[in-house]
């Protein structure tokens, strides 16, 4: 139980990372905007709305943490959501054929988000699945045996130089 709590410990401390990285960028280009709109509209209105858009996906895992009881079901979560998102950039249309330039804009970049959720889905998922330190060490221990490396062979055959 103990592990559990560590790697759920290891998986917040890496969501809340994330989210407050997005948090951080959606309050940066936010003064941006306030400042001169015109210029931050065409040069970074793309990563407001890429912030946006990886913020509301950091919380909607928030929420899947917050309602599991154990570290499976989150685990089970994330696994959705790792086939969802492969199968969306792998089968997807790479290209929205809309009549609004805005939404093939906000499909594109809503795919290059997808990419980095991919990541950090599989990050997640990896902190789930690691093994903490003490259990691989109990399984030595249990048994009476060092982990002894082995001694390198002297070489004894004609030197190349």
């Amino acid at each position: 139980m103990e592990q559990d709590n560590l790697k759920m410990e290891r998986l917040q401390q890496y969501l809340d990372g994330r989210k407050k990285e997005a948090a951080d960028s959606i309050a940066e280009y936010n003064s941006q905007m306030k400042k001169s709109y015109l210029h931050f509209f065409g040069w970074h209105a793309d990563d407001l709305y890429k912030a946006h858009y990886m913020a509301s996906n950091y919380n909607a895992v928030q929420e899947a943490v917050d309602a599991a009881k154990s570290p499976k079901e989150i685990e089970t979560y994330l696994n959705k959501c790792i086939l969802y998102v492969e199968d969306d950039l792998l089968n997807g249309p790479l290209v929205k054929r809309s009549t609004s330039p805005m939404s093939n804009i906000s499909h594109s970049l809503e795919m290059e988000c997808k990419q980095k959720l991919l990541k950090d889905f599989q990050k997640l998922n990896k902190i789930l699945q690691s093994e903490v330190v003490r259990e691989r060490i109990r399984p030595q221990e249990a048994s009476g045996q060092e982990n002894v490396v082995p001694k390198e062979k002297k070489k004894t055959g004609p030197r190349l130089r």
